[in-house]
Formats: C-alpha cells, structure tokens, sequence
C-alpha cells in the first residue's frame, strides 16, 4: 500500500513538474538567431598573406555571409608596434642616456616607460591604472614610469578601427583585457559594440572590480564561452545578459578541421548546446590547401546550412534566456524524488534499504550541497534503478522501464534547471556519478535478492562453471567494460572510422543519439529476454539496460542542451536500441543451439 502511495506522489508531482518544463522549452525555442563573429588579430594574419587590410578582407567574406567581427582591446605593445606611443624599458632609457651623454635617469633597470606620440593616447590606460605612474622629463618627452616590464598592460580600444568597423555596419564584439589592480573597469568600452567577450581566463575587473562590470555590462550581451571558464564570470553572469560562445583553437583548425568539420561542429553546438555566438577564426596556414579558398568554403557552409536549419544569421536580442522558475513548483517537482528515494529503498531487504538511501542522499548533498542541486542529482540516481529494480520480469517491461526514467528525467529538470544551469555556468553537481552509481545500486539489489552476500560468495566458491556461461559473461562484461572506456568527451576508447560515419549519418537524419544507449537497450532485451540463463550472467545484461537508463538521466543533466533535443536523441536511443535488441535475440540463440549441437556430436577421443 504504501508502495502505491509513493507511486501516486510520484505522479502528481509531474503536475508542477510539466509546468516548469513547458516554461523551460519555451524559453528555449525563442532562440533561434545566430550570429557569425570572425576573430580580427587572425583575420589580420590571413590578409597579411594577400597583400591586404583586414577590414579589406572582411569585406569580402561579409559577401559570404560574415555579419560580425571581434575586436581585442589593445595593449601596450600594439599600441608601441602602431606608433601609437613610444615604449621603452628602465634599462634602455639608460643605454640610450649614455650613449648620447645625457643625464642618466634614477629609474628601475625593470621599468616600463612610455611616451605618447599623439595627445590622449594613454588616457584609458592612465584612468583605469590605481597606481599612477611617476612622470620623468627625458629628450624633451614626459615619459610615464610603470614598475614592471609587462608590455601586455591594456590601454583601451582604438577608437578609430571600431568606428571604421561599426560605420560599415558590423556586429562587433569587443575582447576587454583583465589586468591586477585596474579601475574604472568598463568605463572604456566602445559603445559601437554589441557583445563583450573576455579574454584570457578571468573577467576583466576580477576580483574586486566586478560590481563597475555589472554596471557597464547592461548595454551590452556577454558571452560566455564553451570549455573556457574564466574567473569572475559565475559572480556576474546572473546580473547581466549574456549568451554562449563557441570558438576553436586556430592550430586546431590550420591543422584537423575541414570547412565540413567546422560546420556541422557548429551547427551541433547550436542545436544541441545553445550556442548563438559562432566565433570564427579564418585559415592562416595552409596544411589543408588555399587558406583563402578554405575560409571562403567554410562561410558559404555555414550560411548555406543554418539557413537551411531554420536560424537566422545576424545580431542577437538583447537576452537570450531569461528563466527564473518558481521556488513553490520546484519544492512540489521535488516530492516526487523523494518518494522515488524511498521506493528505492524498498527494493533492498532489512537494513540495506536504509543503508542505500542514507548513501545516495549522503552523495547528493555532498555533490550539490542544501541547494536544488541535490535533490536533481538524487532524482539521477534513483530512477534508472527503479524500472529495472521493479519491473524486470517480462521483455516488454524495457518500455516501462525507459517510461520510469522519463518521470524521473521531468522531476530532474524541473528541480535543476535554471538560468544558470541552462547557461552552463553551473554545471550539473556529480555528473560522473550518474553513469555509475546506478548500474552499481542495480547489481547490488540484483544480488540481494537471491542471496545474501556471504551467501554469494560461497555459492560462487562452490559452483561449478561451464566454459559456455563463462563465454557469455565474457561478452557481456567486455560491453559494459566498453561502455564505461567511452565516458567523457575524451574516452579512453575512442570512435572508430566506421562509428563516426554512422554517427554522421544519423545527424543528418535525426538528432544523434548517445553510444551508451545503443550498446545498453540491446544488453537489456537479451537480459529480459533469456530467462533460462544463469541468474549471475542475466544480472550482467540487465545491468547494461540500468546503464542506458542511466544514460537517459544524464542527457537530461546536461541543462544546455535544449530540453527537446534530448528528448529526440532518447527516443531514437531507443528506438534503435530495441531493433538491435530484437535483433540480437535470435542470433544469440542461434549461435548457442549451434554450438551446444556442435558440442554435442563430438565423440571422446580415444586412447591408442
């Protein structure tokens, strides 16, 4: 009976739970602008090569279809390669003083000095420094002393080259500079700009001048880039607009990326990832043929397919997402998961079952603390237990199974994502453990349910083992052994020729789905379906179903990824998990009755 009641709370916690989803997936679908923005240092390297500008060059590849450009905040040693200032170190000064029999200067061999060439070049440098510089007299400059010899000291954007670029009608991001002990942060920003883009691995202004960012951010739309976390950013992000960057490392792209390549990685990030800043760097080498043809080749690609895909390419709104659920819905959505605990509980006799839900409860607050965090990694873990734990009797429970885990994967949703979350500035708390704790908790209760552990133990010393279960256990562990060797973005195993090919094939018909998923629904149709195996070799098997479901909980833990889309790769998963499942069944049969008959017709050797 109370069973029963878990279920129904379970049940009507999805009332609240669907409502937070529906909210989500409609914030989601409002985004479907993209902007193409190419890095303006290396597009200057490429038009070195043609004899070019790079506002020359960027006029053509605007034909193409490039909308935007991103442009550095200068430094100290730009500034001195442009003329714009005269730089000098302590140690120069004084070579050049004796050389030409001047007074020689009481200054730093490890000073930086600097001399304007035109009236008001060091202003932004000189209003954002917090310890001004000492002014000495020298060949009849005034000469600004900095203690250092960093020549990587940021003095502001050229205002000429951002108008230049803005007056032609680009969509300009501008790359502030994070330096120690600056102030005044952002109070030099170009207003021509439409989107900041930090450079290096720290917000400008970090870490005492972040509420002056906030402040001149408003105007703006931060971007937030992908595999690059950057100091500050986690403190301001929830205060200011900001969207999600992609860009990729220029070797990278001189020396593995095709046009083809970078487009459909591209096109993924935006559909499955939210991206919406597609920062672009142009060939500047030529390991893959014409630089100039290849960049050329890559923007008609990209043009030509996100028109295709639906997207508009040009300036972004001023905010992409703009979720805040309610803290009411969330408490509600979270009953659920907290009824799932228990049933899970239930599924271990005597003390075992509070000794497993004392465990996941432990590692949610642990890895989420007293936040939403923890209830959404414990809804990850639960789950993919239950279906299996509570319905791994007949071949069509697969279904139900997967049905469970959808319940879950509407409760982790609702309580987990927000703002945060779906920017991918949070990350999902206890990722890894999603993949693993469950297939563990599986095989535990699997085993608890035939035996005790001492029990097991014994009975596995005693019994004696045919070679053919011993053939079968093989393969199913070799499975589960590759399944957890391609965990993570850098697998220990990684993707053959032919895998990747099948990959493409089916990104090009659907959203691809996930390689855990189309290993793991085949494991758990043989386990549901053979039920005459051995009960340690079917509990292997089953364990890999655990595995996909766990898989299915952990798309959905990836907040970025739009909610829908990680609904079409779970029901395509499944889909073809099931016809190689079906497919399997009688192979394997097949393959056992042959070698049980080829076993059978051989004759004792005998002895001369």
């Amino acid at each position: 009976m109370l069973k029963r009641i878990l279920w129904l709370v379970i049940v009507l916690s999805l009332i609240p739970g669907l409502f937070l989803v529906s909210q989500r997936i409609r914030t989601e679908g409002r985004q479907r602008t993209v902007t193409l923005i190419m890095d303006e240092q290396a597009l200057a390297s490429q038009a070195e090569y043609y004899g070019m500008t790079s506002f020359e060059l960027g006029q053509h590849y605007r034909d193409l279809g490039l909308n935007g450009i991103a442009i550095y905040e200068d430094t100290v040693s730009s500034y001195a390669a442009k003329d714009e200032i005269v730089m000098l170190f302590g140690s120069s000064l004084k070579s050049e003083a004796l050389l030409n029999q001047l007074t020689v200067p009481d200054l730093p061999s490890d000073s930086l000095l600097l001399t304007e060439l035109k009236p008001g070049t060091l202003d932004a440098l000189l209003n954002k420094t917090l310890q001004k510089p000492e002014v000495v007299s020298f060949a009849g400059h005034d000469w600004y002393v900095f203690q250092g010899v960093n020549a990587s000291r940021p003095v502001g954007s050229r205002h000429e080259t951002i108008n230049q670029w803005s007056e032609a009608g680009w969509d300009i991001a501008y790359r502030p500079r994070s330096y120690p002990n600056m102030i005044n942060v952002g109070a030099d920003y170009p207003p021509e700009a439409h989107y900041l883009i930090y450079h290096g691995l720290q917000v400008a202004g970090h870490p005492n001048e972040l509420d002056d960012v906030v402040k001149v951010s408003q105007n703006y739309i931060t971007g937030i880039i992908e595999g690059t976390p950057q100091e500050g950013m986690q403190a301001i992000s929830q205060k200011i607009p900001t969207t999600r960057v992609l860009s990729f490392n220029q070797d990278y792209i001189n020396e593995k990326l095709s046009p083809q390549d970078l487009v459909d990685k591209y096109l993924l990030a935006a559909n499955e990832r939210g991206i919406r800043i597609l920062y672009l760097r142009p060939y500047i080498e030529t390991q893959q043929g014409d630089m100039l043809e290849n960049t050329d080749k890559m923007l008609k690609l990209l043009t030509e397919t996100f028109n295709a895909e639906g997207y508009k390419i040009g300036p972004l709104p001023t905010l992409e997402f703009d979720y805040h659920p309610s803290s009411v819905l969330r408490a509600l959505s979270s009953l659920g998961i907290i009824a799932a605990l228990i049933l899970l509980a239930f599924l271990y006799p005597g003390i075992w079952g509070l000794v497993v839900a004392v465990a996941v409860a432990g590692l949610g607050l642990a890895a989420g603390k007293f936040d939403w965090d923890a209830l959404a990694l414990i809804a990850a873990l639960s789950f993919p237990v239950l279906g299996y734990g509570y319905f791994s009797k007949r071949l069509i429970n697969i279904g139900l199974a997967t049905v469970i885990s959808l319940l879950g994967v509407v409760l982790l949703a609702a309580v987990g994502s927000d703002q945060e979350a779906m920017m991918a500035i949070k990350p999902f708390a206890g990722v890894a453990a999603t993949l693993v704790v469950p297939p563990a908790l599986f095989l535990f209760h699997f085993a608890l349910k035939y035996r005790r552990p001492a029990a097991w133990l014994t009975d596995f010393w005693k019994t004696p083992i045919q070679l053919g279960h011993i053939f079968i256990f093989m393969i199913g562990v070799l499975a589960l052994g590759l399944i957890i060797l391609r965990r993570g973005n850098f697998p220990i195993i990684g993707a053959t020729e032919a895998e990747l090919a099948f990959r493409q094939w089916l990104s090009g018909l659907f959203v691809r789905p996930r390689f855990k998923e189309l290993i793991g629904h085949p494991l758990g149709v043989l386990g549901l379906a053979n039920r005459d195996w051995p009960e340690w070799i079917r509990g292997l098997f089953l364990t890999g179903g655990v595995i996909s479901q766990a898989t299915i909980m952990n798309s959905f833990s990836h907040y970025h990824t739009p909610f829908l889309i990680s609904l079409q790769r779970t029901l395509i998963a499944l889909i073809l998990g099931l016809i190689l499942g079906f497919i399997a069944i009688p192979l394997v049969r097949l393959a056992i009755r042959l070698v049980k008959q080829w076993l059978a017709s051989a004759s004792p050797t005998k002895l001369a």
